[in-house]
């Protein structure tokens, strides 16, 4: 009747670092033409969805490590072995019936809490992955700002005679426009791909929390059934005392 601890699911991938001199510089020029929501992309990525990925996955490990469930069904199976043998009567049938009952609704939570921390573990999964895809835009982003060259840029932005001619000066900005664009893109379809697959676990965790098949209550104790009443228990003569 013992209940089974949930096993821990496998931490997701450790995430790569943000590149901090990548994303350093698409913000400088982002800064430089008012691209506030490059900025906000930018910051998103560093803090929101690499914070929100140990977060969950932080959320998975307390789940799987629970063990109130596991302990309170060996408490109860440590009680029927301790009652069996030397004990019996009316009540001591039907607290092995009734612990049979309580067993099995013990097993049953911890099947859902088991099942919750594999969801968990699999959302934190999905923000790594979407992390990790929105880390390689950025360097993409930083790779053709580069092949611009940051010093053409800055001076092409800022300088009040362009240093070539305008037609070049403009042809740089497209490209970093173009740049930013693509950036702006990617991320954005990345992030809506990862709400629809998040969508799709959240509704898995909401259908598991509210079922009641699969977190059932624990039985209450049956009225007269003597558990409770010391005449309804006897004790076996042949048992030999410890």
């Amino acid at each position: 009747m013992s209940t089974p601890t949930a096993t821990p699911p496998p931490p997701a991938a450790p995430p790569q670092p943000f590149p901090e001199e990548s994303a350093g510089k698409i913000a400088k020029i982002a800064h430089l033409i008012g691209r506030g929501d490059i900025l906000q992309l930018l910051d998103d990525v560093r803090n929101k969805l690499l914070g929100n990925a140990f977060h969950v996955q932080d959320m998975a490990m307390e789940f799987a490590k629970n063990h109130t469930l596991s302990d309170a069904s060996d408490d109860i199976d440590n009680a029927v072995q301790a009652v069996s043998g030397t004990w019996g009567g009316r009540a001591a049938a039907q607290f092995t019936t009734y612990s049979d009952h309580v067993g099995k609704a013990l097993g049953d939570q911890q099947d859902v809490v088991g099942r919750m921390s594999g969801i968990l573990s699999e959302i934190a999964g999905c923000v790594i992955q979407t992390y990790s895809k929105a880390i390689e835009f950025i360097g993409t982003c930083a790779v053709e700002l580069g092949k611009l060259g940051y010093k053409t840029i800055i001076a092409a932005i800022t300088a009040a005679i362009p240093i070539v001619d305008i037609f070049t000066s403009k042809d740089v900005i497209d490209a970093v426009v173009d740049a930013f664009a693509n950036l702006v893109t990617a991320i954005n379809g990345l992030f809506a791909q990862a709400v629809t697959t998040l969508g799709d676990f959240r509704k898995q965790a909401t259908d598991l929390v509210q079922s009641n098949t699969d977190f059932p209550d624990i039985p209450e104790m049956p009225g007269n059934s003597g558990m409770d009443n010391e005449k309804q228990w006897r004790i076996d003569p042949t048992a030999a005392p410890e």
